[in-house]
């Protein structure tokens, strides 16, 4: 379950992460205990332009941990950086997250094709 896309926040490209370590840092952060209760907190950011003031606080430490996760970004950004952003900007980022989020989740429930033991 690792998959990154890039996205640009105030002329500075970071790199996103959608690795295992996020979705362990979100549970910590949020008390929950199962990768399932933490995809069902997450789901809410499909919901970024519903106006709900918990679906902004679950995109901004979202989109906090997917880019502070991801060790090849040399910037940095502030959870309160993030949370400065105008709305059309983190609706746009809550397409993107919810893109790369489903991507790693596909990826990682493939199963494996293990190739076939060579006929004797």
């Amino acid at each position: 379950m690792n998959n990154e896309i890039n996205v640009q926040i105030n002329g500075t490209t970071f790199k996103m992460s959608f690795s295992l370590k996020v979705f362990r840092t979100l549970g910590r952060v949020w008390g929950l205990d199962t990768i399932p209760e933490v995809m069902g907190k997450v789901a809410l950011i499909e919901q970024a332009d519903s106006g709900r003031l918990d679906v902004y606080d679950v995109l901004f430490d979202v989109l906090f941990q997917c880019i502070d996760s991801h060790s090849g970004n040399v910037n940095k950004i502030s959870k309160e950086e993030i949370e400065d952003l105008p709305l059309e900007v983190l609706i746009e980022l809550a397409g993107s997250m919810t893109v790369g989020i489903t991507e790693a989740f596909e990826q990682a429930s493939e199963p494996e094709k293990k190739n076939p033991a060579p006929k004797k």
